[in-house]
């Protein structure tokens, strides 16, 4: 049925499954619904998107480092004058750096999760070594193939799309893997040798920083653009396309019509 809006209430839900009834032109969505005990109780929610989730976070700390570097970066960075930094700027300096850092690695981890999600489960790639061929299987693959090797490597030849490295965001999120990279394995004492411009604390005071961690979501809507329908991709825009399943009748999913009854359907003709 053409015309229709699902509405969704956040879109860090896993994306709704669509059935196309037919017999009557109906639409049925219907939510993953995760059942936990916690405690005495029983606790149900819709299921969330983990990499939706991961580019939240970093979206949410994005904004407030940007807020931070704005107050109190930037006013200094275009002088030529020599700065000791107070006691209160030192404190909102430090909670800078812990917004940037926390924004950095979450927005890699968006990445690395999708392609984790991406990769069929019945999936195996075969690696040629010295020994011979070594085949890999769907879990040795997330554990011990690294998210570029599984951007380059193992999504392309699994899913059968354009490779990642050719993406306009690719080089982008090279950095954005380097600093990541420095970031998880900071050092706390430097090589005496290391350049200024080396330095983890420089690279994260630069404004270009907020442009690297932004090359997550640009990598992930280019990886969304590349494949057809797929419901691992989170929710990326306000209004998306979906992808129906055609069913010829109710029962045959094991429903049964009852009046304007609506299994957690919310559903608003355009």
């Amino acid at each position: 049925m053409e015309g229709k809006l699902h509405h969704v209430s956040d879109k860090r839900k896993v994306k709704l499954v669509i059935y196309e009834i037919q017999d009557t032109g109906e639409d049925i969505a219907m939510q993953e619904v995760v059942t936990l005990k916690a405690g005495k109780a029983t606790i149900k929610f819709d299921n969330p998107n983990s990499t939706a989730m991961y580019l939240n976070a970093s979206e949410r700390e994005l904004k407030v480092a940007k807020s931070l570097h704005k107050e109190l970066i930037e006013p200094k960075i275009s002088t030529r004058s020599s700065y000791d930094l107070s006691d209160e700027d030192v404190v909102k300096l430090y909670d800078y750096f812990e917004h940037i850092r926390i924004s950095i690695i979450m927005a890699y981890t968006a990445v690395e999760c999708l392609c984790n999600a991406l990769i069929p489960k019945e999936y195996s790639y075969i690696e040629k070594t010295t020994d011979g061929e070594r085949v890999w299987d769907f879990k040795e693959i997330q554990r011990w193939k690294s998210t570029t090797q599984k951007l380059r490597q193992i999504l392309p030849n699994a899913l059968a799309m354009r490779d990642p490295g050719q993406f306009k965001s690719y080089s982008t999120f090279c950095r954005l893997e380097s600093i990541r990279n420095e970031v998880i394995h900071t050092r706390s004492i430097l090589p005496k040798d290391l350049k200024m411009e080396d330095r983890l604390d420089f690279q994260l005071l630069q404004p270009r920083v907020f442009g690297i961690v932004g090359s997550a979501k640009s990598l992930i809507k280019e990886i969304h653009a590349s494949l057809p329908y797929n419901k691992e991709v989170p929710m990326l825009y306000d209004t998306e396309d979906v992808v129906k399943i055609k069913t010829n009748s109710w029962e045959d999913l094991g429903l049964t019509r009852v009046g304007q009854w609506n299994p957690n359907i919310s559903i608003k003709d355009s």
